[in-house]
């Protein structure tokens, strides 16, 4: 007498279930996630902005100006600086912004713009700026999201 091996497994219905129940699941994670380590990126971009602006208070107190000898609008020995000229440094992976100074006077203002191409380039807390007296701003940022640049430095300066 030969015995039927009674064959189980999952039916199609129960196989798509599971794959509706997966697919809704990683449509709430991942927005989340995304947030996450976009968060993570900007703090580098103001973790590298602080990084310039103390380099650009020292070289102040060694030279009694912001600029450049010879220059009022310029520092030509910033762009050399490569442990904060993007951000993150260069040989630790892609570049998501890069930083750059614009000297005026007395005054000077840190920017650290988006790369273009980048992941971080359609961000919606824009480019950050520093400026030598310590403010923090934001331009470039997403008005759909933001309704001023107060409160869209409150969101993205942590």
């Amino acid at each position: 007498m030969m015995l039927k091996r009674q064959v189980r497994g999952f039916t199609l219905i129960e196989l798509m279930i599971t794959v509706a129940i997966v697919g809704i699941l990683a449509s709430i994670a991942y927005p989340s996630y995304a947030e996450h380590v976009a968060k993570g990126r900007r703090a580098d971009a103001q973790t590298r902005l602080a990084a310039a602006q103390q380099w650009m208070e020292r070289y102040y107190t060694e030279r009694y100006s912001y600029a450049s000898s010879g220059s009022t609008t310029t520092n030509t020995e910033f762009a050399k600086q490569t442990s904060f000229a993007t951000s993150p440094p260069a040989g630790e992976g892609s570049t998501m912004y890069t930083l750059s100074v614009a000297v005026s006077g007395t005054d000077y203002t840190l920017t650290a713009q988006r790369q273009v191409g980048s992941a971080m380039a359609n961000d919606a807390c824009g480019d950050f700026t520093l400026t030598q007296d310590g403010t923090k701003s934001v331009v470039n940022f997403d008005t759909r999201r933001f309704a001023s640049a107060a409160e869209a430095v409150a969101a993205c300066w942590h």
